[in-house]
């Protein structure tokens, strides 16, 4: 074993042990194991400076602006209420709103703890002033808010595309499917355990006339993901193109329409994209001088080896692969994830014949799970922080969840076509 090799494997871990951030302890770590090889720091420099010179990576910043102008321009609100006037009768229904509002803002916004944070500030006070348990009102807000990841635009599968060098259009279409089953899924679980709670309160819409009225009302938020979405499968425009127009829409929509985008909603928009932006463009900078030294080192070209070796069986890869993806959601951040593990593992499946689309969602659905399991599980914070709970209350709640998941997890990586079926149709 080589000093880069024990670097890479005592260094980081005792950093991330220490509580050092993530994006420095990468950053240290890849600038050691480059001094340790005997590779000039302005090589080394420069390589962190190339992990975010990628035109795609534009479209993740645009992304979260758009979210955070549907969020202060009352469109995040208008998605919530056509929900609840369309299932508000059903007891216990405000869990499947949540649910629902989800996924319909995950179709624009790409992000997942974006969407626990801006449908669950309505959502969770409603829930509890309608009786619901504040830990069933966070676990719904925060299941939700992982479909962010899934029903594209999505920002990690942007970030995969680049890594694994494969069509970010074909990933975004290769998440429809499972994003509805999932969000279904959930919303099942929501009505099933609302029902076993004994929640009997009937969850009306605070509002008069009809759903042809509300519809009505809410069409310019209801027509933002078949305009963003629809753009990118016909091939009208690119996914960092559908960001743009994402931004300008909601701007549109939040000035013009719904009048309740300001100077003031405006700032704090941007002011939160800065830091969000910020901080996963960081992580991801740190993250390639990482990667690029895993690369150097042919860790993954020994780890295809060593698989190789082992089995033969590509289910029993793809079970081995979601174990370690399920372990190391638990402590790292999700872009770090797919920067660190994406060079390693896509040689390996590739190895094995496994579709580098198939795969891509398996490893989003993962990082779907993650936001959910503690120590850093990025939306039970978000949710418990909304609630006014400690998170050890809601992680209970969170449970049946998380093994639905689990279950849509091993149906995805047994049944492929989930996946591919539609990416093939279109094609």
């Amino acid at each position: 074993m080589s000093d880069v090799h024990l670097i890479l494997m005592i260094l980081f871990p005792f950093l991330l042990f220490l509580g050092v951030p993530i994006y420095a302890s990468l950053g240290l770590t890849g600038f050691a194991a480059a001094y340790v090889t005997g590779s000039p720091m302005g090589v080394a420099s420069q390589s962190i400076l190339n992990g975010i010179d990628k035109f795609p990576l534009l479209a993740i910043p645009a992304f979260i602006f758009a979210g955070n102008l549907m969020e202060q321009g009352g469109i995040t609100q208008s998605i919530v209420r056509v929900f609840r006037h369309m299932l508000g009768h059903i007891p216990g229904s405000l869990g499947i709103v949540t649910i629902f509002s989800c996924m319909f803002f995950a179709a624009i916004s790409g992000s997942g703890p974006g969407a626990a944070a801006a449908v669950g500030a309505i959502m969770i006070p409603a829930m509890i002033r309608y009786g619901y348990p504040p830990a069933y009102a966070a676990a719904a807000a925060a299941t939700g808010g992982t479909l962010g990841v899934m029903i594209p635009p999505s920002n990690p599968m942007i970030l995969y595309g680049i890594i694994a060098n494969t069509s970010i259009r074909d990933l975004f279409i290769a998440g429809v499917v499972p994003g509805v089953l999932i969000g279904f899924a959930l919303a099942g679980v929501a009505y099933l355990y609302a029902k076993w709670l004994g929640i009997k309160a009937i969850d009306r819409e605070e509002s008069d006339g009809s759903i042809w009225r509300v519809l009505w009302d809410g069409k310019a938020a209801l027509a933002m993901p078949v305009i963003i979405l629809g753009g990118i499968y016909s091939g009208f425009f690119t996914p960092v193109e559908a960001s743009v127009v994402a931004v300008l829409y909601a701007a549109f929509v939040g000035v013009f329409v719904n009048r309740s985008l300001n100077r003031t909603g405006f700032g704090i928009a941007l002011h939160r994209t800065h830091m969000i932006s910020g901080a996963l463009m960081i992580v991801v900078a740190a993250s390639t001088l990482f990667a690029r030294i895993i690369t150097f080192e042919r860790i993954p070209q020994m780890l295809v080896e060593t698989f190789s070796n082992a089995t033969d069986n590509v289910l029993l890869l793809l079970l081995m692969i979601n174990i370690l993806l399920l372990i190391i959601g638990c402590f790292m951040e999700t872009l770090s994830a797919i920067i660190i593990l994406g060079p390693v593992l896509v040689p390996l499946i590739a190895s094995f014949g496994v579709d580098k689309t198939h795969f891509g969602i398996i490893l989003i659905l993962n990082i779907e799970i993650a936001f959910l399991t503690p120590p850093l599980g990025v939306n039970l914070f978000v949710a418990a922080q909304i609630a006014g709970i400690k998170i050890e209350k809601m992680m209970l709640a969170t449970l049946p969840y998380i093994l639905i998941l689990l279950v849509m997890l091993a149906l995805i990586t047994l049944v492929p076509e989930i996946s591919l079926w539609l990416p093939r149709t279109l094609k």
